[in-house]
């Protein structure tokens, strides 16, 4: 049977980025980046959840509005933001979770900037009431 390492790596989708030469680029590029494509679907989940939670008024925004309403949630609401970096933080490897340990802040910047990304290009989705 495979380790959780070997596991956890082969369940990452392949990104193709170019060569970084700063550490944490090269960890978002290798890790975070894989790691959010995988999650994507789960990411969407999460967020239509919290729009419901809170009366769906997301719903009723302008796409301009939407996509700051976005950030604003991820800035705003540290329990929101603790439970989505969880969400990616959960599929380190151990030498990933030392390396992100090692640099929390700048990575956990990293994780909330590809956060907001992917959920603001996946604006669309989330305006799809299941």
């Amino acid at each position: 049977m495979p380790d959780k390492t070997t596991l956890l790596l082969s369940l990452r989708p392949v990104i193709k980025t170019a060569p970084a030469s700063v550490l944490a680029e090269n960890f978002q590029n290798l890790t975070l980046r894989p790691i959010l494509k995988l999650q994507d679907g789960l990411l969407v989940r999460v967020f239509k959840q919290y729009i419901h939670q809170r009366k769906d008024v997301f719903y009723k925004l302008s796409e301009a509005d939407q996509r700051s309403y976005i950030t604003r949630s991820l800035k705003q609401d540290q329990k929101f933001q603790q439970l989505l970096k969880g969400i990616i933080i959960g599929h380190f490897t151990d030498d990933e979770f030392d390396q992100f340990s090692s640099s929390e802040q700048e990575i956990s910047r990293r994780i909330s900037n590809l956060l907001e990304q992917r959920l603001i290009s996946n604006i669309t989705e989330l305006k799809r009431i299941n």
